[in-house]
């Protein structure tokens, strides 16, 4: 490449700067675009990149399905995420509340806005507001949660 010129997405041609991975205007990977074989959005870096706790919860009390978020709030790794009981996370004075929570969410009532505090690694407690849609057929529930703890202290 000289210097008056500048590489392209083999998708929809546009500038892309040196080292590129991702194209900033189709959103999609470089080496993507180069097979033709992409998908014009990258759900799997939605998932990873995301601020929020994003999971996939059964209804058996497990995740099954953690995004990186999790770690940093928590600092629990992903692994370790999946085989504890979720409720055992929980602050013991909001798990009676967070068992019914799930016990609608079995029924096909959604959750459109749930707190509860959960345990960290380091033995705080971060409170976490959740909204939930839950899938009855398979006993998943599509969650995401967001750290309010911050906020909730700045209020009170």
């Amino acid at each position: 490449m000289t210097k008056d010129s500048q590489s392209r997405c083999l998708r929809c041609e546009a500038p892309l700067p040196e080292g590129a991975r991702y194209c900033h205007l189709c959103g999609v990977s470089i080496t993507e675009a180069a097979t033709g074989e992409y998908t014009r959005y990258d759900l799997a870096r939605f998932f990873n990149y995301a601020l929020d706790i994003l999971c996939i919860a059964g209804i058996d009390g497990y995740f099954k399905l953690v995004n990186p978020a999790c770690e940093r709030i928590l600092g629990y790794t992903a692994a370790e995420l999946l085989k504890i009981p979720f409720v055992d996370l929980i602050h013991p004075e909001d798990r009676n509340d967070t068992v019914a929570e799930v016990s609608k969410l079995a029924n096909g009532l959604e959750t459109i806005c749930f707190q509860n505090r959960y345990r960290c690694k380091d033995g705080s407690y971060r409170r976490l507001e959740w909204t939930s849609y839950p899938e009855p057929a398979t006993g998943l529930l599509y969650a995401v949660a967001r750290d309010v703890t911050e906020r909730d202290r700045a209020v009170r």
